[in-house]
Order: C-alpha cells, then sequence, then structure tokens
C-alpha cells in the first residue's frame, strides 16, 4: 500500500471553515507577495540574483529554507520514530561543511561575478563541462527533490481534508510556481523568510499537543525514549550500512561540493552586496540546521512515547505517514489548520528555490545555445517559461511516485541523490582541488562514478549517505586519472581564483 493510499484509508475529515481560513490565509499571502513583485520593473537579473541587493540575513534564513524542506518536517520524524537518533549525525556534518564553504569558497566565487555555479565549470574546464553539470542539476532538482518534497505535504493536505492527493499536489505545486514565476528570486527570497516563521510555529504547536498527552510531558517523552533505546545518537562501529560516525566523516566531505554545485543555495550567495555578507548568510544557514535538526528528531520520538500511552496507529501506516495521522487523529479544529501551513511552509520554500533555479540555470546556461546574445527581455521570458515547465514535470513526477509503495521517502531521496548527482559535486572537487584535470577526464569520471553507485544501490546495502561520498570520490580520483591519460585539445587554462592553489591569484 502506498503511503498516498494508507492515508486515504485512515483519514478523517477534520478540517473545517476555521481550517480553511487559515490555510487558505497562508497561501493567498505567498501570492500576494509574489504578485507585489510582478508589478514591479524587473531585469533578468533581478529575476535570477534580485540585483545582488537582498539582505544577509534574509538571505541565510533562505539559504536554510532551501536546504530544509517537507522531507524534514515528515520523514526525519518518521525515521526517528521508527529507528533512533544516529542520523541525526548528519547535521553537525552538514553544518561544519557549509562553514567551510562560508570561510574558504564564497569569496573566490563572489569575485567571478557569476550568476550559477555552472559558469564557473564553463571558465574550469569549458562548455561541455558547464552544460553536462547543468543538465545534471535540472534533472536531480525536477525528478528528484521537487518531486518528493511536493508529495510529502500534499499527503498530509489529502488527510485532513479528503481531498484526493493528486489533487493537493497539483494545489501546492501550481501556487508555488505562480508566485515563483510572478515575482522572481525576491518573491522566492522573502516568502521563504514567511514560510521559515509558519514552519516552526507549526512544529511547536504541534510538539507541545504531542507533550500534553505524553504522561510527565517533556520529561516523560525523554524518559520512555532514553528507556526504549530511541535516543541512540553515536554509533562508532565500523559499519558503513549504519549512520555511523564513519559514515558522516564521508557525508561531510561530500556535502562541501554538493552544496558548492547546489544551485538553489548558491544562488543566495550570489545575490548578496558583497562578500561579507556573503559569508553571514552562508554561516547563518548553517548554524540554523543544528537546533532545527534536533526538534525534528525530537518531534519523532514525542510521537513514540505518546502512541505508548494511546491507541496505535494503524496496522500498515508507512513511517513517512505517521505525522501526518497525529494531525488528523489528535489536534483540534482550528489548530489543524495552522499546523498543516507549516507542513506545506517546509516544502513550498525548498520548491519555490529549485523552481527558481532550475529557470535561472536553463536561460543563463542554455539559451545562449540558441541566441548568442540573448536580450534581457527574452531571458526573462524564457525563465518565466523554465519556471512553468519545470513545476509541471514536477508536478507530473510526484503524482507518479504517489502510487508507489515507498518504505522511506527520505531514503530514497538521499539514493536518487548519489545516483544521479552524486558525480556533480564531484566535478567541482576535481576543479578545486586539482590543477591538472581535465574536460574529458571529467566526463569520464561523471560516468564511471553513476555506474559505480549503481552498483552500490544494486548490490549493496551501503548507507545512503555513504553513497554519496562514495560517488564524489570515484568521481574524483578516476576523473583526475583519466585526466592524466587523455589528451586534451585545449590550450591551457588561466586558473586565477579557479582552484584552491590559485584563490589568491583573482586577477579577474
Amino acid at each position: 500500500m502506498s503511503t498516498a493510499t494508507a492515508l486515504a484509508t485512515v483519514g478523517i475529515r477534520t478540517f473545517d471553515w476555521l481550517d480553511y481560513l487559515v490555510l487558505g490565509a497562508y497561501l493567498a499571502t505567498n501570492l500576494v507577495v509574489g504578485w507585489r513583485w510582478a508589478r514591479r520593473r524587473q531585469s533578468a537579473d533581478g529575476f535570477f540574483r534580485g540585483e545582488r541587493r537582498v539582505r544577509w540575513w534574509a538571505a541565510g534564513i533562505s539559504f536554510y529554507a532551501t536546504a530544509t524542506t517537507s522531507i524534514s518536517f515528515m520523514a526525519v520524524p518518521a525515521k526517528s520514530y521508527a529507528t533512533d537518533w544516529r542520523a541525526i549525525g548528519s547535521a553537525p556534518a552538514q553544518a561544519a561543511a557549509t562553514l567551510v564553504i562560508a570561510f574558504c569558497f564564497v569569496g573566490a566565487l563572489r569575485r567571478l561575478n557569476i550568476t550559477t555555479v555552472f559558469e564557473y565549470l564553463d571558465l574550469r574546464f569549458g562548455r561541455a563541462v558547464r552544460l553536462l553539470g547543468a543538465a545534471l542539476s535540472v534533472l536531480l532538482k525536477v525528478f528528484g527533490r521537487m518531486s518528493v518534497v511536493m508529495l510529502l505535504p500534499a499527503m498530509a493536505l489529502a488527510s485532513v481534508t479528503g481531498f484526493n492527493v493528486y489533487a493537493c499536489i497539483a494545489i501546492l505545486g501550481g501556487v508555488t510556481v505562480a508566485y515563483a514565476m510572478l515575482g522572481g528570486f525576491t518573491a522566492v527570497l522573502w516568502t521563504d523568510v514567511f514560510q521559515f516563521v509558519v514552519m516552526f510555529g507549526g512544529v511547536a504547536i504541534a510538539l507541545c499537543y504531542v507533550a500534553a498527552g505524553v504522561p510527565g510531558g517533556f520529561g516523560g517523552i525523554l524518559e520512555t525514549g532514553w528507556r526504549e533505546g530511541k535516543l541512540a545518537a553515536v554509533s562508532w562501529e565500523w559499519d558503513f550500512t549504519e549512520p555511523t560516525v564513519w559514515v558522516f566523516a564521508g557525508l561531510m566531505v561530500r556535502t562541501v561540493f554538493t552544496q558548492l554545485s547546489d544551485q538553489s543555495l548558491m544562488q543566495r550567495v550570489f545575490a548578496t552586496a558583497d562578500e561579507r555578507a556573503a559569508r553571514r548568510t552562508v554561516a547563518l544557514g548553517a548554524l540554523l540546521g543544528l537546533p532545527s535538526s534536533v526538534l525534528f528528531f525530537f518531534v519523532g520520538t514525542a510521537l513514540f512515547a505518546f502512541y505508548r500511552t494511546h491507541t496505535a496507529p494503524p496496522a500498515g501506516l508507512p513511517n513517512d505517514a505517521i505525522f501526518p495521522f497525529f494531525i488528523v487523529s489528535e489536534l483540534p479544529r482550528g489548530v489543524v489548520g495552522l499546523v498543516i501551513a507549516g507542513v506545506l511552509a517546509s516544502a513550498m520554500g525548498a520548491l519555490s528555490s529549485d523552481v527558481n533555479s532550475a529557470a535561472t540555470v536553463i536561460a543563463t546556461d542554455f539559451l545562449p545555445l540558441f541566441r548568442a546574445q540573448p536580450t534581457d527581455r527574452q531571458k526573462l521570458a524564457v525563465a518565466r517559461g523554465a519556471t512553468i515547465a519545470a513545476g509541471l514535470a514536477a508536478t507530473l513526477t510526484a503524482a507518479y511516485l504517489a502510487s508507489l509503495n515507498v518504505p522511506s521517502l527520505w531514503d530514497q531521496v538521499l539514493m536518487l541523490a548519489a545516483l544521479i548527482g552524486g558525480g556533480l559535486p564531484g566535478v567541482f572537487a576535481l576543479g578545486l582541488l586539482t590543477r591538472r584535470a581535465t574536460a574529458p577526464g571529467v566526463i569520464v569520471g561523471v560516468l564511471i562514478s553513476v555506474g559505480v553507485t549503481a552498483w552500490l544501490q544494486a548490490f549493496t546495502s551501503i548507507n545512503p549517505f555513504f553513497q554519496g561520498f562514495a560517488a564524489v570520490m570515484t568521481c574524483l580520483v578516476t576523473g583526475y586519472g583519466a585526466s592524466l591519460c587523455l589528451p586534451s585539445r585545449a590550450a591551457p587554462r588561466d586558473l586565477r581564483g579557479l582552484t584552491v592553489w590559485d584563490l589568491a591569484r583573482t586577477g579577474r
């Protein structure tokens, strides 16, 4: 039974007029923000980077909101509900990696004055590698992350309204694409700030209701979690199939290059006014991730403690449905709408950022293939059309995923990211860490990386976190080796400001 089907089976139509009013006000606010910015005269650079005038703290919140999705809001509590806290090691690993980016790489990338991270690949390796990286990025965003991010809150909305889950996917995708298409980057940025407040308000309210239903409140939750072994958070075993310290060490290395290759995140860096603001943006995004991860994992433990003293969820209910089921069956009317708004906020921030970044990549990296010198108006028109196309493709993919029986959507996202996108961070690692990597070697590295990752997923039980690290290292090692062996007809490139060995030699 798919998660969507399970929720439809056990769902209770608890929405009344107050819930619809709260949720409607939330959705309308997002559209109003998009419409407000659409009314202003907008350039292509404004649509892509907010004309590099955004406030660092807003960009930092948006950086966090882009990285924190409905996967965190629903799939992470489901993970800690079903298992324990060992997967939380990903939070400090990713935060440390993000701080490395803030203080080691942000300044150099800012000085290149680029709109997409793939323009860096053009400077470093040439157009072929730039287009390969851009294509992998768009595929991963549209058919991977965006579709799952859209599906999870749509399931929650379907469970509390009785609407068909496919209709909920269409509503969520339609509203998000509308304000992203109308207002561009600036609308996405400020709705991210609004959604940040709504998301954590929803989590806090839901958690208070869970604690109120557990004997001893928050202390009772911790006591139950400790007694049942649900708070185990660190594993030092040499086991790469489980979330161990060694797996997260690899994750930290991988995350440095994953985030550097993520246009959705780096777009916030490129939109700030100067290098100091860019560093503060990334650092704030990193620091917000630590307490929020603790909060989301605690929600799962709290739900476990709650259902130890209350009627257990229906047999066969997928883990990813446990939080929506609690919202449906335990929260009072009026509060349900507010918490569901928080669930939607966790998705729409990341979804709008991804669809805007995909449009930016298409208009910046692919449009010049067809028009050598596109005008500002042409770039803007293509970007808006690409926003609609990417949103539609992600919506259809989410509808397909809704019909499948997937045990853990979080694990599936990690595996898909390793398979499709694992080679992409490896390309940036080759570009930044080596001086002798060439375009032919990079392409060989990407192809071998995809093959090795597919083999790991098919024939081993290695943890999805470690699959991504293996993909990056495979691309780095084989790509460098191939670069030394394969001839390259390209003239030697000016590497000033493009590798860690040449960052001080900008001159651009």
